[in-house]
């Protein structure tokens, strides 16, 4: 009985483990179409560059997008342009991405209006999105992402999956997975100072 009890929870942890680390195909970017959800790219079919074919690199364009926010309201990247934003791309099941939020509550305090964040959570239903944003205080913004289309817009080997975002609408950074909050927000800071500069 012990054996097998011991065997289950090494099952459990592996895949625990290998969660963060999904294909782009377990998390999103094999091709689900909108479905009326919350998220649009604001392209055309013909305009959708990285975003249909492989992973975006520093220097592309950030593919446009608007996502619902927890607590009502939209945020749209191109509504933000002459900022700098970070896009993250975040699971309430992905351990390294939530040891990392209380960077982004930091980085939000500190930069207010010059900055724009917004967390998008990736393919889990508002309710639990809600409880986990309500168990943890966060106020910064956080949006739903219910049918993974973020990920065929920013498609990556796995999640926390971080993009830092130029003024000029071009991608200055990309961060995939996260270590600690202090970590996390001195890495965030130092390219988001470098990219206002």
């Amino acid at each position: 009985m012990i054996k097998k009890i011991f065997t289950f929870m090494m099952i459990a942890m592996a895949v625990s483990f290998a969660g963060c680390g999904a294909s782009g195909d377990d998390f999103g970017t094999n091709g689900n179409q909108n479905d009326g959800q919350s998220v649009d790219n604001g392209q055309d079919s013909d305009e959708t560059n990285a975003a249909s074919g492989g992973e975006l690199s520093k220097g592309d364009e950030a593919p446009d997008f608007s996502v619902e926010l927890a607590g009502g309201g939209s945020f749209k990247l191109s509504e933000n342009k002459g900022k700098v934003v970070l896009i993250n791309i975040w699971a309430t099941w992905c351990g390294p991405c939530v040891g990392e939020m209380p960077a982004f509550e930091k980085l939000n305090s500190e930069y207010g209006d010059e900055v724009s964040i917004v967390c998008v959570n990736s393919m889990e239903d508002k309710g639990s999105v809600d409880s986990f944003i309500k168990e943890n205080g966060y106020t910064f913004p956080i949006a739903y992402d219910e049918q993974g289309i973020m990920n065929n817009l920013y498609p990556t080997e796995g999640i926390p999956y971080t993009v830092i975002v130029g003024k000029d609408g071009k991608i200055a950074k990309i961060e995939v997975g996260a270590n600690d909050a202090d970590s996390q927000y001195k890495l965030y800071k130092s390219a988001i100072d470098k990219a206002l500069k």
